[in-house]
């Protein structure tokens, strides 16, 4: 025992050490990986940044190198003609080319001997030259033609530290003329730095090909911090002396002590690098957490497994020590105990078990349960051996057993099976239960008639009570001794009268019995209803003896009842009536309006803004809100109207019996709503918070229609609400009967679009699309409708509805597929073949699942070239499901289908998203366009989307173009796709192909 006892603790201390040095092992490599994925996710946002900021600094070279190729050209023509640099013109033309770059460089002129002659600063004391410079000397040994950007330098007019880019400017002859030149302060470079958000240890530097400092965000009060300043770490030295474009590193030996993850770039127009860099206690903050905690469960753990271990030891030990007793047990157990094993052969016995079979114990061991149970033959005790052995649980039952004197016993076992050292066996324990059922046969012969869950009295024949039963007491409160030689006369409610139980006894009398519903009083003197049956118990002379009395208490069921036609008809949060009760007391007030000539109004009543309520402070507090909204709203109104919820924040009030005459009717109707408005139009608190209320109410009369469905009313009341909300919310409006006419319009236009479809009354036109040397490159198509009555409808009237009814899923295949046949047929004619067809595509339809599917068999079917179709895409099409979207496009893509970006930047315009999708073309919106000339934001915003689409590699292509100005603009800034009216209108098949025939480029 105690070799096994020491064999048991060894194993749960080496479970304890292995689960633990698992666990650790586990944490150790979870977190190693979660910190390499999290280094890996820093150098890709650091080269990001680095990207972001030499696409920046490359933005801003390119708009000072346009501006110094356009003083280089007046300059050389003022040279031609003869002018003086300093004319005005030139100096007016240096300070438009320094207001356009914004403060971003200070432009001057120089001449062939590096003196600077005019520009930013230049005072005519000012005696600076630019001989000496690197950057002079180049432009004056060669002319390449190129634009020179120095590195850092100390500016001799400013007396700041500046980059400085230049251009060479020659006279007639060719020979060289002097120099423009943009000198960049390095406040520049720093505020491009400081846009970038790093954290609080994050660090962006820019350093030229020297290793000069031009900027450092955020700066360092050191000596090191300062720009012009020579330094940096050996790993960026070991970078910059390799000559990689772009690199990323760890720095741990920092001029401000601190560790980061570096991405270097060399900058591309410009020579210098930027360094990006984000703090290892900024990325690695949240990991370190994660360490800790690691560290903590693991203690954790180790406790845990340790308490447990100690517990499991403790439960072993109590084991055996219950083992112990269980043997002490066995033997001084009054019932007797047994085990047999599955042939039902006795294994052990307690003495109390030999008792009853009158054996000694020597004889019981080993005895087969045939030879005392009398009750069950072989068979049926084998069965009953092999059911408890299957069950899970006790098994109780009743036998017979005999004694060995040759009496027999009824005795109760209860079984259940289990494992002795490794043998499957019975345990039993039996008890003598003679005596029991003996007394139970007497009770319950005497008690089953009398002791139902039915409550029952007895009275004699002057209803003297003689006996009750216990559910008698369960129902009435009072105990038997209470109630015995009264009257039930004690139990009386008061709600029935004389004429009642007149009826009642005369029935009894009559037919010997009555049964009904009732309602009395408790001992407590609540008073409940009772469904009852009496009747009458008669000699043989038949005469009545006694009376017996049944009854039951069905307060629950009348509860239910009452509570079932509440939820039908009330409103369980206020109270108020429901939408069916509103229908049923409208439908009355219908019927006497007309009776009686006369007119009711209904007031649908919303309140304003009432969702803010639920999302701010919470849907409790919106129910409070409507619970104070209903009681004012009764107040508002006479005992006799009707106000009931509808759901949510809409109410209704019905007011009845207005006037005879309309306008009387409408003047207290709009009396009645005005007060609404009032009362409702202050502020209510709501638990801690107070809110503002405001409502919209529409007022509609009824009762001059007696024909009028009862749902009628409702539906005008609702569409004047709707108008209340349109004027600016806490407002009253009477229904309009135009506002049906206008929905009645959009609801003939809706039926009249499906069957359109059907009847071929769609048709397509196109309009040219045109390149920067006045090619035609393609057309878009665009849907059309000829309504057979109402003549050519206009897309913004149907597209929206065809949106909103689903017609726009087969309407986009219809165009689909009719487009691609036109592509086929151009496809064989060689004015046409190269031609490419751009289809718009709805958000609906692209995210239908089997768009893809859909294309696919219409290219496959209709023969058309897949590379000459292009779908144009909204960008509300692709902030859902971006996943989704992208696999819709790579499927496609996989065709040869293009894609473009329509409309684009009047919607949601996530350049995190742009960079993903696999677009081959982006489309200036035409709103864009159309002041491209005269609004600064406008052409700003285009520029922006042309360089945007040149740095993703994009196409681009403006909508729009209505005259040549605007074409040349655009063509200036690098769009070289045009379409609009300034080349033509949309056109018909024919059409389009003869004007393709007469275009001359």
């Amino acid at each position: 025992m105690q070799q096994r006892k020491k064999t048991i603790f060894l194993a749960l201390v080496a479970t304890v050490v292995a689960l633990n040095l698992f666990l650790a092992g586990l944490f150790t490599v979870a977190l190693g990986e979660a910190k390499a994925r999290k280094e890996a996710e820093v150098r890709t946002t650091v080269e990001n940044l680095a990207l972001l900021l030499d696409q920046s600094v490359s933005s801003s070279v390119r708009g000072i190198d346009q501006s110094l190729r356009e003083v280089e050209l007046q300059l050389e023509r003022a040279l031609r003609q003869r002018v003086p640099l300093n004319d005005p013109d030139m100096v007016a033309l240096l300070a438009f080319h320094e207001s356009w770059l914004s403060q971003i460089a200070e432009l001057r002129v120089s001449d062939a001997q590096g003196r600077v002659l005019l520009g930013h600063g230049v005072m005519p004391g000012t005696r600076v030259s630019y001989a000496d410079r690197d950057f002079f000397r180049a432009h004056r040994e060669q002319d390449d033609g190129q634009t020179r950007a120095s590195k850092l330098l100390h500016g001799r007019i400013a007396g700041t530290w500046i980059t400085v880019f230049s251009r060479r400017y020659n006279h007639p002859d060719g020979r060289f003329a002097g120099m423009v030149t943009a000198a960049v302060p390095v406040q520049h470079f720093e505020a491009l730095l400081s846009g970038l958000q790093l954290g609080r240890h994050g660090i962006a530097l820019m350093r030229d090909t020297d290793k000069a400092l031009i900027a450092r965000a955020p700066r360092l009060d050191a000596p090191a911090g300062r720009v012009g300043v020579r330094a940096g770490s050996q790993e960026l030295t070991d970078i910059v002396a390799s000559g990689a474009p772009q690199a990323t590193f760890y720095s741990a030996r920092t001029a401000d002590g601190i560790n980061r993850i570096n991405a270097y770039r060399k900058l591309t127009l410009m020579p210098a690098f930027v360094v990006v860099g984000l703090g290892e206690a900024d990325y690695l903050g949240q990991w370190r957490d994660d360490v800790r905690k690691a560290v903590i469960l693991s203690g954790l753990f180790m406790l845990v497994t340790c308490a447990t271990a100690w517990l499991l030891w403790r439960l072993i030990r109590a084991n055996e020590r219950a083992h112990r007793r269980s043997q002490v047990l066995l033997q001084n157990a009054s019932d007797g105990i047994h085990i047999i094993d599955l042939q039902g052969r006795v294994i052990e016995a307690s003495d109390a078990f030999c008792r009853m079979l009158g054996v000694p114990h020597s004889e019981a061991i080993g005895m087969s349960v045939t030879q005392w149970d009398v009750a069950l033959s072989e068979s049926e005790i084998h069965a009953l051996i092999e059911r408890v052995r299957a069950s899970s649980s006790v098994t109780t039952f009743e036998t017979t057993h005999r004694h060995r004197d040759g009496t027999q016993r009824a005795v109760e076992i209860t079984a259940f099976p289990l494992d002795l050292h490794g043998q499957p066996v019975i345990f039993g324990s039996a008890r003598d239960i003679t005596e029991r059922k003996q007394a139970a046969e007497s009770l319950r012969i005497a008690a089953t008639a009398f002791d139902s869950q039915v409550a029952m009295l007895i009275t004699d024949d002057q209803q003297r009570i003689l006996r009750v039963n216990p559910a008698f007491t369960q129902v009435t409160g009072y105990e038997a001794e209470e109630v015995i030689g009264q009257t039930p006369h004690m139990f009386s409610s008061g709600r029935h009268d004389e004429a009642f139980y007149a009826a009642m006894w005369s029935d009894l009398h009559a037919t010997g019995s009555w049964q009904g519903e009732i309602w009395n009083r408790r001992k407590s003197g609540e008073i409940y209803p009772e469904a009852i049956s009496i009747g009458a118990v008669k000699d043989e002379q038949g005469r009545v003896t006694h009376y017996v009395s049944t009854f039951i208490d069905i307060t629950s069921s009348k509860s239910s009842e009452e509570q079932v036609r509440r939820l039908a008809f009330f409103d369980p949060l206020t109270q108020l009536p429901n939408r069916r009760l509103l229908l049923e007391r409208l439908e009355h007030a219908l019927r006497s309006c007309a009776r009686h000539k006369s007119r009711g109004a209904l007031l649908c009543i919303d309140l304003d803004n009432f969702k803010a309520v639920n999302d701010t402070v919470g849907q409790q507090e919106g129910d409070q809100l409507l619970e104070q909204v209903s009681q004012i709203l009764l107040s508002c109104v006479r005992e006799e109207d009707t106000v009931a919820r509808l759901g949510s924040d809409e109410f209704v009030v019905m007011l009845e019996a207005l006037s005879e005459e309309d306008m009387e009717a409408a003047r207290r109707a709009e009396v009645v709503g005005t007060k609404i408005l009032q009362a409702l139009h202050r502020s209510f608190q709501l638990g801690s918070s107070a809110h503002r209320c405001s409502a919209s109410v529409g007022i509609t009369l009824f009762g001059d229609n007696p024909a009028e469905r009862v749902d009628e009313p409702l539906k005008r009341a609702d569409l004047a609400m709707a108008q209340a909300k349109q004027a600016g919310r806490n407002q009253l409006c009477f229904f309009d009967p135009q506002m049906q006419a206008d929905i009645h319009a959009r609801a003939e236009l809706d039926a009249g679009l499906w069957g359109a479809l059907e009847k071929g009354q769609f048709f397509l036109q196109y309009q040219p699309q045109v390149s920067a040397d006045r090619r035609i490159i393609g057309v878009e198509a665009l849907v059309r409708w000829r309504h057979p009555e109402r003549g050519m409808v206009s897309p913004a009237a149907f597209i929206p509805v065809a949106e909103q009814n689903g017609l726009i899923v087969p309407l986009g295949r219809w165009v689909m597929e009719t487009a691609c046949v036109q592509l086929a047929r151009w496809a064989e004619d060689a004015g046409t073949a190269d031609l490419s067809i751009a289809v718009n595509v709805s958000a609906r339809q692209f995210l239908q699942e089997r768009f893809v599917a859909d294309v696919c068999q219409i290219l496959d079917r209709t023969g058309a070239n897949p590379t000459r179709l292009e779908l144009e895409l909204t960008e509300s099409s692709l902030v859902t499901d971006v996943e989704s979207v992208i696999r819709k496009m790579d499927a496609l893509k996989a065709r040869g289908v293009r894609f473009s970006l329509d409309d684009f930047g009047t919607g949601y315009s996530s350049l995190a998203y742009l960079k993903r999708l696999p677009l081959d073309q982006l489309k200036i919106d035409q709103g864009f366009v159309r002041d491209i000339l005269d609004d600064p934001n406008d052409a700003a915003i285009a520029r922006t989307v042309i360089v945007l689409a040149e740095s993703l590699g994009l196409s681009v292509i403006a909508e729009g173009v209505e005259t040549e100005a605007q074409c040349a603009f655009l063509r200036e800034q690098g769009c070289h796709a045009h379409q609009g009216y300034l080349f033509s209108r949309p056109l018909d098949v024919a059409d389009l192909e003869a004007f393709i025939a007469n275009w001359r480029p």
